[in-house]
């Protein structure tokens, strides 16, 4: 059954179950591995729906030090803050529905946006926000997402056909499959 907007904010702001989250530690190693090709530690990095902090403070271990997350659970909020203290203090994480936060952003403030099973979440009321996604990339997108499942809280889409539609390149594709994400596709994109 077909969910609207407001029931799937709802179901992440009370579902996003950090204690979970956070021990997939194999999976921030996996990013960091694409993301040290691409990007250098000196520049800004932005995560959308980044739950407790796993893979930012993965990446803030490893230099990158200009991070900036968004996340729609207060409870995943609340524990980055516990588990991730120095994290917390030393970025920038906004607590709110990507839906109200990038249409605020700068143009090309951000040298990499990623994502790791988020977009497959967003709604289809919501895929506005793909044109702002692009708009505040300055250099590279990074997206892990399912593109074929179906549920009522994901929603299927190409993610290829939506960022080069929007300006980018995909120079760089990959499965889960090593990080026991089989039906998930890494794409990695140049901005034009």
């Amino acid at each position: 059954m077909k969910k609207s907007l407001s029931e799937i904010h709802e179901y992440w702001k009370q579902n996003s179950h950090p204690e979970k989250y956070n021990l997939k530690t194999e999976r921030s190693s996996y990013l960091l591995s694409y993301v040290e090709k691409y990007i250098q530690p000196n520049e800004r990095v932005l995560e959308i729906g980044c739950n407790v902090g796993r893979n930012l403070h993965h990446l803030y271990q490893n230099d990158y030090k200009e991070l900036t997350g968004i996340e729609i659970s207060q409870e995943a909020v609340e524990q980055l803050h516990k588990v991730y203290p120095e994290l917390a203090e030393n970025t920038d994480i906004i607590h709110a529905p990507v839906e109200a936060v990038l249409k605020h952003m700068e143009k090309d403030h951000y040298d990499l946006v990623f994502t790791m099973a988020v977009l497959e979440h967003i709604h289809p009321d919501s895929e506005w926000i793909f044109n702002h996604i692009a708009r505040i990339t300055k250099s590279y997108l990074l997206t892990l997402e399912a593109e074929t499942d179906e549920h009522w809280r994901i929603f299927p889409r190409n993610y290829r056909d939506i960022f080069e539609g929007l300006g980018f390149k995909q120079v760089e594709q990959s499965t889960g499959e090593s990080i026991k994400l089989p039906k998930y596709t890494l794409r990695i994109f140049k901005k034009n």
